[in-house]
């Protein structure tokens, strides 16, 4: 197991369930998103930070704990914000399959951290598509 600090966050990976995000007062409040500030713009990877929150936080809760995901909640989320990437998986139990991936702890609904690890392995895996298609292009 390792962990990396910076700028108060300790970030430790290797560990049971995957990433663990430790976090002081004062390294938080310097995230807040940028609706919570007033008069300054915010950067592009502050505004990724903020709608990653935003959207995580307008599908939860409407059926039960506003902190987490429930199987329908997470449903209609990939299905509104991720439709392209659904709609070309060819397995029509996607959705069940990817709420057993991210649910650690197995209390059948996907945290904030958990559904981070969705985001992140999906943006990565852009990431090697667009890489992949850069080299072909080149040739």
């Amino acid at each position: 197991m390792g962990a990396i600090e910076t700028m108060g966050l300790m970030i430790t990976h290797g560990a049971p369930g995957g990433v663990i995000l430790d976090s002081n007062q004062e390294a938080a409040e310097a995230f807040v998103p940028s609706s919570e500030k007033q008069g300054k713009m915010p950067s592009q990877l502050e505004g990724a930070m903020d709608a990653l929150i935003s959207v995580f936080y307008n599908y939860s809760g409407n059926e039960g704990d506003a902190m987490k995901l429930n199987k329908g909640e997470l449903k209609e989320l990939l299905n509104s914000e991720l439709n392209d990437f659904l709609t070309c998986q060819k397995d029509p139990r996607m959705v069940e399959k990817i709420m057993n991936d991210l649910d650690s702890n197995k209390d059948n609904e996907v945290d904030f951290n958990e559904f981070v690890v969705l985001v992140a392995a999906l943006t990565v895996a852009c990431n090697d598509f667009l890489q992949e298609k850069k080299k072909k292009s080149k040739n």
